[in-house]
């Protein structure tokens, strides 16, 4: 393991185990204002075919059920990732209704049925994390699925997490993507 990998476990094992600590009430309400501003930006708006996450809340990333509904309740076309754990990639399907989701073996919800979408469809992906910082560097959770994906597609890249975990500079390898715009409860960074 490079010194970069080793610093970058330390720090997602530190930040996964503290946002275990957010309490209920407070992973809500700041999960809440990060969808809000993620809703107003004028990059949302101007957004079709929008890719998102669905969030693993016992894991306290920020929720993105709201979001999820507003999506399906509106005009725009959403995309979900669905996990290739054998090849470590991500295949894109569209859904028109929650209830086009079901649990997979990590407990997170992918559509029942693939509707496939191609990834220069997308116009906009919204991308889990642990951590990021104000460069548009993203830590995220070691497997690669979304690095690997995120250098297929030129889709403006969105990234939500709460203001603990925004951290100035984090370390980085030459595999990692950028993301184009950092989100927190806090604020809006432009990277």
């Amino acid at each position: 393991m490079s010194t970069a990998s080793q610093r970058k476990q330390k720090l997602r094992e530190k930040v996964l185990a503290e946002r275990q600590q957010v309490s209920v009430e407070d992973w809500k309400k700041k999960s809440e204002l990060i969808i809000s501003s993620f809703m107003n930006a004028d990059f949302y708006k101007e957004s079709q075919t929008i890719h998102t996450y669905i969030s693993m809340n016992q894991r306290r990333e920020v929720c993105t059920d709201n979001l999820v509904e507003d999506l399906l309740e509106g005009e725009k076309r959403v995309v979900v990732p669905i996990t290739n754990f054998e090849e470590g990639t991500l295949t894109h399907s569209e859904i028109r209704a929650i209830s086009d989701l079901q649990k997979n073996k990590w407990g997170v919800a992918e559509p029942k049925q693939i509707t496939p979408v191609e990834v220069g469809e997308l116009d906009l992906i919204v991308v889990p994390m642990a951590a990021a910082d104000r460069r548009g560097n993203r830590l995220g959770y070691g497997k690669g699925f979304y690095d690997r994906f995120l250098g297929e597609t030129t889709a403006l890249k969105v990234g939500l997490v709460f203001d603990a975990f925004l951290f100035d500079e984090i370390p980085t390898e030459k595999f990692d993507k950028k993301l184009d715009v950092i989100i927190s409860e806090n604020e809006v960074i432009f990277a």
